[in-house]
């Protein structure tokens, strides 16, 4: 909640339940009236909705620490109290789970006391009438009913927090966008709890074994049936996993930004030629046409937080450009930083003697890839 007269953060507040996640939110819509506030959960496949006026008093009434003379006001940003954002009963009694027919719940729109949410996966559209006492949805068909090909199946699975332990996330919500990445480092039981991994993008994964930066898990299919117990804590039908493969399976590389009418730019072709360079060694580890040579090496790139393990996995270098921050622990916020971050006695290629504009003319053919 933003206090957007002022430009302050009153609080966070969590959607979660104590025994009870509400992965994925979507959209988000506060009535005309100020009374309610809507959030769609696309993983969940419910409607949040929460008695706003309540909210904001509740966190009034919150005991602060106040200055000399101040007033007990709770949009001041000395009045943010600092548990409520990790309170999982915060919003007890003050909101309503709508329970929606239709499958991720993304899109809503809001006509007098109607509330409108658009199912992504069902085609489907429901009313919500939130003036009424029991909030029903009604449901109307956006087209008719047709057959759920496998890879289908795999991303709504894959956006689907139900079938994760008490519903706390999906998938989705660390690879977020088709598979990709959401750009934040998460503490996984893949390979021990205290050592943080950057989320890496799932495309080409099941081309590109082993998985995970250290190369704990074999092949992307362990990878899957592993995430499914260790993150989702859950034991699903092998169907479900073989669903997940085939969509990950259809995730190919979209085209780079930095391309220009679909070709390398002039500095990209002179980057081309650096990478290419047996001086300078990008290509020996990364070769074409999957831009990586499926082995480990240590290349200097150990953190303090990553034990005695010094080798990492060579990460395929398709839709760089979107995969930011780089490395195993997301340590490099730039390709540039990769690329003329400190010194590791040129382990990880020999950049050390290239010209300023050279490492440019690298980066800029590296994120055409």
């Amino acid at each position: 909640l933003i206090d957007l007269a002022q430009l302050r953060v009153i609080n966070t507040v969590l959607l979660d339940n104590l025994e009870r996640g509400a992965a994925n939110p979507w959209a988000v819509a506060w009535t005309g009236d100020g009374r309610r506030i809507l959030v769609t959960h696309a993983g969940t496949h419910e409607l949040s909705v929460i008695d706003a006026p309540a909210v904001l008093a509740k966190l009034e009434r919150l005991p602060v620490a106040l200055a000399p003379g101040q007033a007990p006001n709770f949009i001041t940003a000395s009045n943010v109290k600092s548990d409520v954002p990790t309170d999982l009963a915060f919003l007890a009694g003050l909101r309503q789970r709508i329970k929606l027919q239709g499958n991720g719940p993304r899109a809503l729109a809001l006509t007098g006391d109607t509330a409108w949410v658009a199912g992504y996966f069902s085609d489907s559209l429901e009313a919500i009438d939130l003036a009424a006492r029991e909030m029903t949805p009604v449901t109307f068909a956006l087209g008719p009913p047709g057959a759920t090909s496998v890879v289908r199946r795999g991303e709504m699975l894959f956006n689907d927090a139900t079938i994760c332990f008490q519903h706390w996330q999906s998938c989705a919500s660390c690879h977020s966008y088709d598979a990709r990445v959401d750009g934040l480092n998460w503490d996984l039981l893949n390979d021990g709890l205290g050592s943080p991994k950057n989320t890496k993008s799932l495309v080409w994964s099941h081309r590109t074994p082993p998985a995970m930066s250290t190369g704990v898990r074999a092949s992307a299919e362990v990878a899957v049936r592993a995430g499914i117990r260790h993150s989702m804590f859950a034991v699903l039908p092998d169907d479900v996993p073989a669903a997940l493969d085939e969509y990950l399976k259809s995730r190919v590389p979209e085209p780079s930004p930095y391309l220009e009418d679909g070709q390398l730019s002039r500095v990209a072709r002179r980057g081309k030629k650096l990478f290419e360079d047996p001086r300078v060694g990008c290509a020996a580890c990364h070769p074409s046409p999957l831009f990586t040579d499926l082995k480990s090496y240590d290349v200097g790139t150990r953190g303090p937080l990553d034990g005695t393990g010094t080798r990492f996995d060579t990460p395929t270098l398709v839709e760089l450009w979107r995969t930011a921050p780089y490395l195993h622990d997301g340590s490099a916020r730039t390709m540039r930083e990769v690329l003329s971050g400190p010194d590791r006695w040129d382990l990880h290629g020999k950049t050390s003697h290239l010209t300023e504009q050279q490492i440019d003319d690298l980066a800029a053919y590296v994120l055409s890839l």
